[in-house]
């Protein structure tokens, strides 16, 4: 990694601080690049806090996308085994950091994040019910029980992190798995 993708990471990882400490809205390029230690020549490719918001999610999305994939890659065949793979991939993903779980709930307000939010929950909508293809569900309400279950997801999560919480991560992860499950059943 060279010197402008070390300052690209620290200015993202700063900004990511902003949007965990104050919502996408307090995220600004200039006051990151000040908290990571950078050069303002960091920020060129940022016209405002919301670019550099939307890069964060980007780089968030994308991290999680290749852990979660990488583990379902290396799953058992059967589809349960692939969506436990993907669930625990992202709750460790979560776990590593958990500033990221904003990139889950944070866009109301913000069109572009927003869009960027919705696009990846389709994506991982589409990723948890591929197994499921060639099954009695249709391919439209297998995609409606993804968005339902993510939709359900996110909150366990919500509910893992909050302190004030008596969720643990392992609850967390079996009734996602279990929410899947039921919402994916052909019975």
């Amino acid at each position: 990694m060279d010197a402008a993708e070390r300052d690209r990471d620290a200015l993202l990882d700063a900004a990511l601080q902003q949007w965990a400490d104050g919502g996408w809205a307090a995220v600004d390029p200039v006051s990151a690049a000040e908290r990571a230690g950078v050069g303002a020549e960091s920020t060129r490719e940022f016209d405002s806090g919301v670019d550099l918001a939307c890069a964060v999610f980007d780089h968030v999305v994308d991290e999680r996308a290749a852990v979660t994939l990488s583990a379902v890659e290396q799953a058992g065949p059967s589809t349960m085994a692939k969506v436990r793979a993907a669930l625990e991939a992202f709750f460790d993903n979560v776990d590593e950091d958990p500033r990221r779980v904003v990139a889950l709930v944070d866009a109301i307000g913000c069109p572009p994040l927003a869009a960027r939010r919705r696009s990846a929950n389709r994506g991982f909508a589409e990723l948890i019910t591929s197994g499921h293809a060639g099954s009695r569900i249709e391919p439209d309400d297998l995609r409606v029980a993804g968005h339902f279950c993510l939709g359900g997801l996110t909150e366990i999560i919500l509910a893992w992190l909050d302190p004030d919480s008596p969720v643990t991560r392992g609850q967390a992860l079996e009734h996602g798995v279990r929410l899947y499950e039921s919402c994916m059943s052909t019975r």
